[in-house]
C-alpha cells in the first residue's frame, strides 16, 4: 500500500490509511491534527480535493507571498534588490506564511518588529518595507481592503558617523597589503559600491572612461579617465598578471575568477589587520571609504548624489550630514586681557 503514494505534500501513511497532517492554522480551523484521506492513492487525491477549500483559503498569505515572489520580485531592475527581497521574504514566510491576511493586525506586525529588532533593527526595517509593499499588491489584486503594515513605523537608526581622516587613510595605505591599497585607492577615487567594483569587467573600460550600470539603481554612468585612474588600472592589471592571470573582471583572483563577497572580505580584513598592527589606526570598514569619498567630494563642490548614484537626494543628504564634523569658532579673549592678574 505504501508504494502507491498519492504524491501529495504533508500526506503520510498512518494507522492503515493516507492522512493529511494539518499545520497549526489548519488544526485550529478544522479541529484536528490529522485528516483521513483513504487507503488508495486515487481515493486520497479525490478526498484531498474536497478538503482544499477549507485547508487552503484562496487569499492565504502563503499564496500572496507566492504570487509576489513569482510576479513582482523578478521584475525589479536591481539584482541586489531581488536577492535581498528573497531573503526578506523567507523571514516573513516563517511568521506570516500560514496566516490569513484579514487576521493579521497592526499589533501582530509590531510584535514581529520587536522580536526581529533584537537581532537586527536594520533588517527588521527592510522586512517591514517589503511586507508593506506586498500588502499594497494584495490590495491591488483585490484580496484585501486594508494594509495592516502601513501604520507600523520603522526603527530609528543612528547613522554611522565614522569619518576616515586624511592622516588615517594615508597611514592605512602605507601599511596595508598592496592589493588592498590599490582597491582602496580605486574606491576612494570613484566612490563605487563594492558590488560594482568587484563585478567591473575589462570591456567596461572604454576609450572615454569606465562605463557602468549601478547594481543598486540600474542607472548608467561614466567615469572619465584621468592620469591617476589610468595609472591605477594599469597597476591593478599588472598585479593580477604577476600573481596569476588576468580574468574578465578588473579585480580578480589568481585564477582570473572574480571575487565573491566572502573572498573579498578575507582579503580586506587581512590588509586591515596589517595596518592596525603596523600603524595603530582605528579599524574602519570598506564602506567608510565610500563615505569619505562622499564627504570630501561635497567639500570640493562636486555633485555627490551623481557620484554615489543615489536615486533620492534625501539619501545623499543624510549620508553626508552624518559624516560632517562641525566647525566651532572659538571666541577671542582679548577684551579680558589683564583680568587674571
Amino acid at each position: 500500500m505504501k508504494k502507491d503514494n498519492p504524491g501529495l505534500p504533508r500526506v503520510y501513511w498512518k494507522s492503515g490509511a493516507w492522512r493529511y497532517k494539518c499545520n497549526d492554522r489548519q488544526k485550529a480551523l478544522v479541529g484536528k491534527s490529522w485528516i483521513k484521506l483513504g487507503v488508495g492513492a486515487a481515493e486520497a487525491r479525490e478526498e484531498m480535493k474536497m478538503w482544499e477549500g477549507r485547508l487552503f483559503p484562496r487569499a492565504g498569505m502563503g499564496r500572496i507571498f507566492d504570487r509576489y515572489e513569482g510576479e513582482i520580485i523578478p521584475a525589479k531592475p536591481s539584482e541586489a534588490t531581488r536577492r535581498s527581497n528573497l531573503m526578506e521574504l523567507k523571514r516573513l514566510r516563517l511568521v506570516f506564511g500560514e496566516c490569513e491576511p484579514e487576521d493579521i493586525t497592526v499589533h501582530d506586525i509590531y510584535q514581529y518588529m520587536d522580536a526581529r529588532g533584537v537581532q537586527s533593527k536594520n533588517q527588521a526595517n527592510h522586512e517591514l518595507a517589503l511586507l508593506k509593499h506586498i500588502f499594497r499588491y494584495a490590495q491591488r489584486w483585490g484580496i484585501v481592503e486594508h494594509n495592516p503594515a502601513d501604520p507600523v513605523t520603522k526603527f530609528k537608526l543612528k547613522p554611522r558617523d565614522r569619518y576616515v581622516t586624511d592622516h588615517e587613510f594615508s597611514l592605512f595605505l602605507r601599511h596595508t597589503s598592496p592589493w588592498v591599497k590599490r582597491y582602496a585607492f580605486f574606491k576612494y577615487k570613484t566612490g563605487l559600491r563594492q558590488r560594482d567594483m568587484l563585478s567591473l569587467r575589462l570591456d567596461q573600460l572604454t576609450q572615454e572612461g569606465i562605463a557602468l550600470r549601478s547594481s543598486k539603481t540600474g542607472k548608467l554612468a561614466l567615469i572619465p579617465w584621468d592620469d591617476e585612474l589610468h595609472q591605477l588600472v594599469r597597476e591593478i592589471k599588472a598585479d593580477n598578471l604577476a600573481r596569476g592571470r588576468q580574468g574578465a573582471t578588473l579585480f580578480c583572483k589568481r585564477d582570473g575568477e572574480p571575487y565573491n563577497k566572502d573572498q573579498f572580505h578575507s582579503r580586506w580584513q587581512y590588509g586591515m589587520r596589517l595596518a592596525i598592527r603596523e600603524a595603530g589606526i582605528e579599524r574602519f570598514t570598506e564602506h567608510d571609504i565610500r563615505a569619505k569619498h562622499a564627504t570630501d567630494a561635497e567639500q570640493q563642490g562636486i555633485d555627490v548624489q551623481a557620484n554615489l548614484q543615489h536615486s533620492d537626494r534625501r539619501t545623499t543628504e543624510i549620508y553626508i550630514r552624518s559624516k560632517k564634523v562641525a566647525s566651532i569658532q572659538a571666541l577671542s579673549l582679548d577684551r579680558f586681557v589683564g583680568a587674571d592678574g
